[in-house]
């Protein structure tokens, strides 16, 4: 037997946790996201880069203390271990307060996994069998992998693993600007 609702938010990132929140003002909200909470932003845009800028931005300012007059004991350098730490600090429990904001909503079923569509209106997810009035798509993107010859065959980073390198590579080129 389906369950009915009368919204579907499908995505649950910057855009999609504040929409199911808002719909469930206004009746039963299937609420669906397959990965982490927060999306890009909160995972690994917005926010995890912004507090690393900061850790470089100081770093910055410790190696021209020199020229304010002020003198360090001895070389600068950087515990990238450290830093991605730091971020984690930060991003986690920002994610981990979405989740218990989902849980304290009245009228949303949260569904950590991926959907498929059926038919019109029904969506397949978790094992349960969702008929939907109203469908908002809020998914976000997805990292490409951009068809260069030779890729397969060297490791690389992207932009959901890069942020959580604790060591510094050797060399590094970046292709795309997002």
């Amino acid at each position: 037997m389906a369950d009915r609702y009368d919204t579907l938010v499908l995505g649950g990132g910057m855009a999609g946790l504040p929409l199911a929140l808002r719909a469930a003002r206004h009746g039963r909200v299937a609420f669906v996201e397959k990965e982490k909470l927060g999306g890009t932003c909160l995972n690994r845009g917005c926010i995890p880069t912004k507090t690393m800028i900061a850790s470089a931005a100081v770093a910055q300012q410790v190696r021209r203390a020199a020229e304010f007059g002020v003198h360090t004991p001895g070389p600068v350098t950087v515990d990238l271990s450290s830093v991605v730490a730091r971020k984690n600090g930060i991003v986690d429990p920002i994610r981990a307060g979405s989740y218990r904001t989902v849980e304290k909503a009245d009228g949303i079923d949260f569904y950590p996994a991926a959907g498929v569509f059926t038919a019109p209106h029904r969506l397949a997810v978790a094992g349960a069998d969702l008929v939907v009035d109203k469908i908002f798509l809020a998914t976000g993107l997805r990292t490409a992998i951009p068809a260069i010859t030779g890729l397969q065959n060297v490791s690389y980073y992207t932009s959901r693993t890069l942020l959580d390198a604790t060591e510094l590579p050797a060399h590094l080129l970046v292709v795309g600007g997002g």
